[in-house]
C-alpha cells in the first residue's frame, strides 16, 4: 500500500472535530457583566450552539459570537456581538425580523421558502459581498429543518433604512424584512467586518427550548 493511500485513509478516519478551530476560554460571567440585558438562558443556548458548530467544523473564527434574541421587541437592541476571548460586548444593535414573523414582536418562524419569516437556530456567517442593499454578509443555516434553507432563501445580514433610530422613533418599532437580519446602515459595515468569514450567529426565541442542538 502506498504512503499516499495510507495518509488518505487516515484523513478519512480522523474525526472532524480534530480539524475544528479551537475554542477560547469562555467566561460567561464576564460576558453577562458586560451585557447585562442579555438573558443568561439565551447566552447558554447560544454557547451550546456555538460549541456544536465548532465541533462540526463550521467555525473558522472562534473568537466572535453574534446572538439575536427575538423575544425582545424590534424597537429594542436585540443583537449582540460578543468577543468570547475577552468576554466583551463589541456591538449591540437593533435587527429586523421577517414580515410574516409578526409586528413589533416576532412570534412565528419558518424555514420554508416563500414564507418571508425569520428562522431561528445556529448559523455560520460566511462571506461578505456587495448586493442591492450595500455591503452584506451571507449566512449558512446549519440546522436541518430549522434554518438550512437560509442560503436558498437569500437570508443575509444587510443594511436597512427601516431600522435606523429615526425610523424606530417615528414608527415605534423597526420595519420588517423578508427574513433577513437588517441592521442600521451606520453600523452595518462594522458588523460585517467583525463577523464575516466563519463566525457563528445564534437566533433565539422560545421554540429553541426544544432544539436538540442547543437545549
Amino acid at each position: 500500500m502506498s504512503r499516499q493511500l495510507i495518509l488518505t485513509i487516515l484523513l478519512l478516519l480522523t474525526p472532524i472535530s480534530l480539524f475544528a478551530a479551537s475554542s477560547p476560554h469562555i467566561n460567561k460571567q464576564a460576558i453577562l457583566a458586560d451585557s447585562p440585558d442579555l438573558q443568561p438562558v439565551v447566552l447558554d443556548y447560544a454557547l451550546n450552539g456555538y460549541q456544536w458548530a465548532l465541533t462540526h467544523g463550521h467555525v473558522k473564527n472562534p473568537d466572535i459570537l453574534t446572538i439575536v434574541d427575538f423575544t425582545k421587541p424590534s424597537y429594542e437592541k436585540r443583537m449582540w456581538v460578543i468577543d468570547l476571548k475577552n468576554g466583551k460586548q463589541l456591538m449591540k444593535l437593533r435587527t429586523t425580523h421577517g414580515k410574516n414573523s409578526g409586528g413589533t414582536y416576532a412570534t412565528h418562524f419558518s424555514n420554508r421558502p416563500g414564507t418571508d419569516a425569520s428562522s431561528l437556530g445556529v448559523y455560520e456567517i460566511t462571506n461578505s459581498y456587495y448586493g442591492k442593499h450595500g455591503l452584506s454578509a451571507r449566512l449558512a443555516g446549519l440546522e436541518p429543518g430549522i434554518n438550512n434553507n437560509a442560503r436558498s432563501r437569500a437570508i443575509v445580514i444587510h443594511p436597512a433604512s427601516y431600522v435606523t433610530p429615526s425610523y424606530v422613533a417615528r414608527n415605534h418599532r423597526a420595519g420588517r424584512s423578508w427574513g433577513c437580519f437588517g441592521v442600521d446602515p451606520a453600523k452595518s459595515r462594522k458588523l460585517v467586518d467583525l463577523t464575516k468569514n466563519g463566525t457563528v450567529l445564534f437566533a433565539y426565541a422560545k421554540p429553541e427550548k426544544h432544539d436538540p442542538v442547543v437545549a
